[in-house]
């Protein structure tokens, strides 16, 4: 067991640089030694709580990203910096956990990719769902082999919050110039993500993409806003082996909460799971002479799972993981995403 004391360095203290700070503080010999933002009053509120002296508290994530004091970085920042922070990151040498989506665009994704080649570090992309007990135990089963030739892989991933009724504000997620797209990136790519992980890479792939509302309420200047990225997507794929892929997602569902629900078709069975009820798989399978049918829930121990920053921690320890998302993980889910806008825009199937 290490001894080693991580100093981590938190660039975003938004919402998702909260939820990081939280899961980090349940990781053993890790403490945070840096912060930034472009917020100051933020910095200077997290850094007081933290106890940080005043030269640890950054406005420019740069400047963090050269700070020899500091182990790796947590980047939980809005899309557009995502390319800066990692090309900074890998200048630097400085290992890096970046929040998912990879890039905006396939162009951005393409140069980090060169850069990281020359010069490769060690980098998580935040897919956190891989970390969920459900996800691991379909992991293993289609390892196994328990649910026979996997023939089709279908995943919905829904919200309600972006529905009329409750008048959502203009933010970054709606600007193409900042997120990239819309509720593609935004959810999207987790079943872009989860059919990877379970599967295989994507071969073939054939997208729509709706605006259900194009314009809403910019409360800083008080006027409406168009809305120039997706509120809905589905898309169709082709994976590895010829496993077939169907996906839809939106924010327009109302009566759901995080409804991201990924069924698995096998030749000897079906596997159900909803990160709803991370600690459930539903499970039914044929066998036997007579193809007996049988149907169970599966109830497992959260604890059964490492964290994933606990994994990424490991992973600069040099021990193993098997799920652990890396750099090329972001980059293949980004070629896939494209192809999907790619598609949706001109209606042919792309081939990846």
């Amino acid at each position: 067991m290490s001894t080693r004391k991580w100093r981590v360095g938190m660039i975003g203290l938004g919402g998702i640089g909260d939820y990081h700070r939280n899961n980090l503080a349940k990781v053993a010999h890790t403490t945070v030694a840096a912060i930034c933002d472009v917020n100051e009053t933020a910095v200077q509120q997290v850094g007081e709580r933290l106890n940080l002296p005043k030269e640890k508290r950054y406005s420019d994530y740069r400047a963090l990203l050269a700070d020899p004091d500091i182990d790796f970085v947590i980047s939980g920042v809005s899309n557009k910096y995502h390319y800066d922070i990692l090309k900074c990151a890998i200048e630097n040498g400085k290992p890096i956990f970046s929040e998912k989506p990879f890039t905006r665009t396939l162009e951005e994704a393409d140069e980090l990719l060169r850069l990281y080649e020359h010069n490769p570090i060690p980098c998580m992309i935040g897919f956190s769902y891989r970390y969920r007990p459900c996800f691991q135990y379909v992991k293993q089963l289609v390892t196994d082999g328990a649910l026979g030739r996997i023939r089709h892989i279908a995943a919905h991933y829904l919200q309600e919050e972006n529905a009329p009724m409750f008048n959502k504000e203009y933010t970054w997620r709606f600007n193409k110039e900042m997120a990239g797209s819309g509720i593609l990136a935004d959810i999207g790519s987790h079943m872009v993500d989860a059919a990877r992980f379970f599967v295989g890479e994507f071969t073939q792939v054939s997208g729509m993409m709706s605006t259900f509302i194009d314009r809403r309420l910019d409360k800083r200047t008080g006027q409406y806003t168009e809305v120039d990225v997706d509120d809905f997507t589905s898309f169709q794929c082709v994976l590895d082996d010829g496993v077939m892929g169907s996906f839809y997602t939106h924010k327009n569902a109302i009566g759901t909460g995080n409804q991201f629900n990924v069924t698995l078709f096998g030749d000897l069975g079906t596997v159900r799971i909803s990160v709803e009820k991370p600690n459930e798989v539903h499970l039914t399978l044929r066998s036997g002479d007579n193809l007996q049918l049988t149907e169970s829930t599966i109830h497992l121990d959260e604890k059964s799972v490492k964290p994933m920053l606990q994994d990424f921690v490991d992973y600069l320890e040099q021990k193993n993981s098997s799920s652990l998302p890396t750099i090329m993980d972001g980059y293949r889910n980004q070629q896939v995403l494209q192809a999907i806008i790619d598609s949706a825009k001109d209606g042919v199937t792309r081939s990846l």
